[in-house]
């Protein structure tokens, strides 16, 4: 049971019904939901997250598969129910493959076919497990995705580091069908 009540955009304010509007643009779900049903309480917090999730959602520099790649282990490590649900087919369709995306539920490394994908898990886990990368990470790193990529793959998992805290905190369920993690 989430810790919020459901959003009703005729129950908003003036400013929170056109972030409503705005978010639900780029999100056709039918209704606010996920951490921006906690954020849009709070306009201020919720206009800059939009900005930067559609960094990521609508115009990353890295592949599209890659963000998911991102978004899933950070997902995983913090059993964040409502974004694995959201981001489990946008993974898929991106083209993480099932074997990669079921290694990562399962906390287990994957086996990869692609070295773009070995290095940006090698990145994103050492980071989640020491808040930092070594060297060697980071040349390989820097080598296959670029100063550039690696500001956006490394903001990325800040970004849903915070997602998951927020889901976490006020207890947003996954969405209704969607994918679980157990």
């Amino acid at each position: 049971m989430a810790r919020i009540e459901d959003v009703q955009r005729d129950k908003l304010g003036a400013r929170q019904q056109a972030l409503y509007d705005e978010i639900m643009r780029t999100r056709p779900r039918g209704k606010l939901s996920g951490p921006f049903s906690v954020w849009i309480h709070r306009p201020d917090i919720a206009e800059p997250a939009n900005a930067l999730a559609n960094c990521f959602r609508v115009s990353p520099k890295l592949d599209k598969r890659l963000i998911e790649l991102i978004v899933l282990l950070v997902c995983r490590d913090a059993t964040a129910q409502y974004a694995w649900s959201a981001h489990f087919n946008l993974a898929k369709e991106a083209g993480l493959s099932g074997e990669t995306i079921e290694a990562i539920r399962a906390r287990r490394r994957p086996e990869f076919g692609r070295d773009d994908e070995r290095v940006v898990y090698d990145l994103v886990t050492e980071l989640l497990a020491s808040k930092k990368v070594s060297p060697a990470t980071f040349g390989r790193a820097e080598a296959a995705l670029g100063r550039d990529g690696i500001i956006e793959a490394v903001t990325c998992a800040g970004f849903y580091g915070m997602i998951g805290l927020v889901l976490n905190t006020f207890e947003v369920p996954p969405q209704p069908g969607g994918d679980v993690l157990t």
